[in-house]
């Protein structure tokens, strides 16, 4: 009889473990948190000028949670500005004046900063050209030389010569020149810039006449008669050049002593009787008569002719001598 092999005892496996598996959770993630409070951080406005195209600015924050949104909370921007959502305020200022105002921005978990600026809209540049088409003036003047003047804005203004050259002899400061005008014509362009950058050109242009020229009298400067009552004379002289509108006026310098062959007589003391002196068209008529029974006036009478215009020219004609003799006596 065959004994059959006792075999060992099986042992049990442990039961397999399974896989583990991610479960989706129910709960919404939390949101993040402002690290600090919302704040307004710049609001870099700047002053505008009418007419003068306004920088845009970028308002700023800090803190909150981005993004932000701008808003207007009071107040009103200068005409022709507008304040974008995203903080940008852009457009051209067209009214002059100061504007206050104030601002809102939000962030996106609800938090509010509001902020306060104001701006001032200055007046358009702006100046006056007088000379701008010509100024007739007169060698030698010297109050003559503001050309123009510039005001709104906002100063201080710079100066720079952009045409035309400083006339000779003078000097140039802003709007104005010293020193006497020299001769003939000139023209100057200055261009005058304000802080904020507008700038506007003033243009002068001058022309300037010398002196009147005295030119001798047809009747050899003398004024004579001593013949006939009443004792009357007339002469005439003529003149060219100076101011080419204004008359010249005649003015008496000096007497001297009349000196014939039987010795001097003594200079008078002042024009003679009846003088008159018309001037008309480049010709001087100079009279002088007396009723009187008994007239003895005689002497050398000098005189020149003067500009009385404005801008008068400094120098005086050439000098005009012109005998004066009557005598009569009843």
């Amino acid at each position: 009889m065959v004994l059959a092999a006792c075999a060992p005892p099986r042992t049990a496996l442990p039961p397999t473990t399974p896989l583990s598996q991610t479960t989706p959770s129910s709960e919404p993630s939390p949101s993040p948190s402002p690290t600090t409070p919302l704040a307004v951080s710049s609001m870099p406005f700047h002053s505008g000028e009418v007419g003068l195209g306004y920088a845009s600015v970028t308002l700023g924050a800090i803190g909150g949670l981005a993004p932000y949104s701008w808003s207007l909370a009071l107040g009103a921007l200068p005409p022709g500005l507008s304040l974008g959502g995203g903080g940008v305020v852009s457009g051209s200022v067209n009214t002059p004046g100061t504007y206050a105002f104030g601002v809102k921005v939000s962030d996106s978990a609800g938090g509010i900063a509001t902020g306060r600026s104001s701006v001032i809209v200055y007046s358009a540049l702006t100046m006056t050209e007088p000379c701008v088409a010509k100024c007739v003036v007169g060698m030698g003047c010297s109050k003559c030389g503001s050309f123009g003047t510039v005001s709104k804005g906002l100063g201080p203004y710079a100066y720079k010569v952009v045409g035309g050259a400083i006339p000779k002899g003078m000097s140039w400061k802003g709007l104005a020149l010293s020193g006497g005008f020299p001769i003939g014509s000139s023209a100057l362009s200055v261009q005058v810039t304000d802080k904020l950058g507008a700038h506007v050109n003033v243009d002068a242009t001058w022309s300037v006449y010398g002196p009147a020229a005295l030119l001798k009298g047809r009747t050899s400067g003398t004024c004579s008669n001593n013949q006939v009552q009443p004792v009357s004379c007339t002469t005439t002289w003529t003149y060219s050049g100076g101011s080419p509108t204004v008359v010249p006026k005649l003015v008496i310098t000096g007497y001297q002593p009349y000196c014939p062959l039987t010795g001097c007589l003594p200079p008078p003391s002042g024009p003679p009787p009846g003088w008159t002196a018309a001037i008309n068209g480049g010709v001087i008529t100079l009279s002088a008569s007396s009723t009187a029974c008994v007239t003895d006036y005689t002497g050398y009478m000098t005189f020149v002719l003067r500009d009385p215009s404005t801008c008068a020219t400094t120098l005086s004609s050439n000098t005009g001598q012109m005998l004066v003799d009557l005598q009569y006596s009843c």
